[in-house]
């Protein structure tokens, strides 16, 4: 059996004992089964990871004793800001997991004039980022990554476009004239994918006067939770580590 992994945002070190927080206990004792004596590693960026033993284990709260050190968190070789043009349902959560898996360091939605998706209440958009933000903590866990992406709430492309400094900013889009491979990297990149509709004439146009390259990845119109996975993918392996 794998050996669970738990992203906590608190200080983690050798022999300290740990408690549990929100919906963790349940998680453990309740979906997986474990009790005293089983082991869980706990992790996040600042710390890194340890191996631990369930020391304590209560309806609601359960303690984590420490014990070795597993590693420490290493920079990857290629940072990704992904842009997320708004989709519906499932094609969101599933873009941001896979994101997460693919090694994103960021990820901010963005409201379009094509999509679909606009949040007018700003309690709604903020209860959609902290069930995005659940996810990117799970797939992070799933993945053997340490760090836990920040996900935004929604801007839109405009306010998105001018976040995309110190980077080298693409934005997909089938009808443009470069391929991937022709583009060059250092170090950083900004990736704008766009919803369902795609991206409209004023937004392309807003995306050539700020200096971002318009890229295309083939002749397939991929779909807008299938374009984020290609993309980083295709990063990844040219100028990162997969």
């Amino acid at each position: 059996m794998r050996v669970p992994r738990l992203y906590l945002d608190e200080t983690l070190a050798e022999e300290l004992d740990v408690t549990l927080s929100a919906d963790q206990p349940h998680y453990i004792t309740n979906v997986l089964r474990l009790d005293v004596g089983n082991t869980v590693h706990l992790y996040n960026a600042r710390c890194g990871e340890f191996a631990g033993k369930i020391s304590a284990a209560k309806k609601g709260e359960v303690t984590v004793t420490l014990d070795n050190k597993l590693g420490d968190f290493v920079a990857p070789k290629l940072r990704i800001h992904l842009c997320l043009g708004l989709s519906r349902g499932d094609r969101m959560d599933y873009a941001i997991q896979k994101a997460v898996e693919l090694g994103a360091e960021r990820i901010t939605p963005f409201q379009s004039e094509f999509g679909e998706v606009r949040f007018k209440q700003s309690d709604r958009a903020q209860k959609k980022v902290q069930h995005w933000q659940r996810i990117a903590i799970s797939a992070s866990e799933q993945c053997g990554r340490l760090d836990v992406p920040e996900i935004d709430s929604p801007v839109d492309f405009a306010r998105c476009m001018q976040m995309a400094t110190d980077t080298t900013p693409l934005l997909f889009d089938p009808a443009a004239e470069q391929s991937l491979h022709e583009v060059k990297i250092d170090g950083a990149v900004t990736v704008f994918t766009g919803p369902e509709g795609g991206f409209s004439p004023a937004e392309l146009e807003m995306a050539k006067t700020s200096n971002c390259q318009l890229v295309k990845l083939g002749p397939r119109v991929l779909r807008t939770e299938t374009a984020p996975v290609a993309v980083l993918s295709v990063l990844q392996h040219r100028f990162g580590d997969l």
